[in-house]
């Protein structure tokens, strides 16, 4: 499962950080004025959840990382300018992300989506772990619950089989402690499309970025049958985790660009300090979708790479 990498994540830390910094100079040094005064956030439809939810949401991986202070800070921040999408992971920073997330959020309840994932198959370790998430998040039910990285078909088996994550995914609806069901992958884009396909999904998370196209590719296997199905896209990895600012495969505001001009519902973003926050919250109100023209030639650019370097996550399942 994904969480058991983040040594990973650690790795990736420094270059994504460096590069990130780097192109928050592409806008001016007024950025966070610009963000709060630019206009409101726009908004999308989260499929057939009927919810209304902000064109980019908030990352609760990189959230947790900062001192406590500093992220809710950042979780604050997000909410003043219209951010309204707060994704989160029962396995992120060991928990201290949902709690974190669930203190900056009190007596704020009723203005966040709040998203949280679980990483048990089962049904027995999944109760336990959604109990666990609710008391950190200090909230009574969740808009929606995501079954984690799920990278084969083995795993989806599992999860919706006998004793499985799916009964108490459903019995949970039924108590009013999740409103919708969603899935998310890194690995095999096969995976997902099966899992729309067996079950009626809310939700579904991937990978989303000008390199996908090239290599395993959810962007060209999964993204329109999902959209067809009416299932929620709640796009990923835009940046790749700074890699492809890194390793110059585009910049910032490209790579965001084009993952806005797709059609997903809502980015999910990696936001550790108030002026990335600011940064991607006045990116999200510019927005202008790219011409297809445009598109094409910036995917034809990042084509030399395709591959692991950049989407790492693909290589191991």
């Amino acid at each position: 499962m994904i969480c058991d990498g983040l040594n990973r994540r650690a790795f990736l830390k420094t270059a994504g950080a460096t590069s990130l910094a780097t192109a928050l100079t592409e806008v001016t040094s007024d950025a966070a004025k610009a963000a709060e005064l630019y206009g409101k956030m726009p908004t999308r439809t989260l499929g057939r959840t009927g919810l209304k939810v902000s064109l980019i949401g908030l990352g609760g991986d990189h959230v947790g990382k900062p001192a406590e202070s500093d992220s809710i800070a950042i979780i604050h921040r997000a909410l003043e300018l219209g951010v309204n999408f707060f994704d989160n992971a029962d396995c992120y920073n060991n928990g201290q992300s949902e709690e974190r997330m669930g203190r900056a959020l009190e007596g704020r309840r009723q203005k966040a989506i709040v998203m949280t994932k679980v990483d048990q198959r089962d049904a027995k370790g999944s109760r336990e772990t959604l109990e666990r998430s609710l008391r950190r998040l200090r909230t009574d039910y969740l808009d929606l619950w995501q079954f984690h990285a799920v990278p084969t078909i083995a795993q989806l088996d599992q999860i919706l089989g006998p004793g499985g994550a799916m009964e108490t995914a459903e019995k949970a609806r039924k108590e009013g402690k999740i409103r919708f069901i969603g899935l998310t992958g890194h690995f095999d884009p096969a995976v997902h499309l099966e899992a729309i396909k067996r079950y009626p999904f809310d939700t579904i998370q991937m990978p989303i970025n000008v390199v996908d196209p090239h290599f395993k590719s959810f962007r060209k296997t999964v993204l329109d049958e999902a959209v067809k199905k009416n299932v929620g896209v709640i796009a990923m990895k835009a940046l790749g985790f700074g890699r492809i600012l890194s390793l110059k495969a585009a910049n910032a505001a490209e790579a965001l660009r084009w993952t806005l001009s797709q059609p997903i519902s809502v980015l999910v973003s990696g936001w550790d300090r108030l002026e990335v926050v600011d940064y991607n919250v006045y990116q999200a109100k510019t927005f202008q979708p790219m011409p297809e023209p445009e598109q094409q030639t910036l995917i034809a650019r990042t084509e030399p790479f395709k591959g692991i370097d950049i989407e790492y996550y693909k290589g191991r399942p």
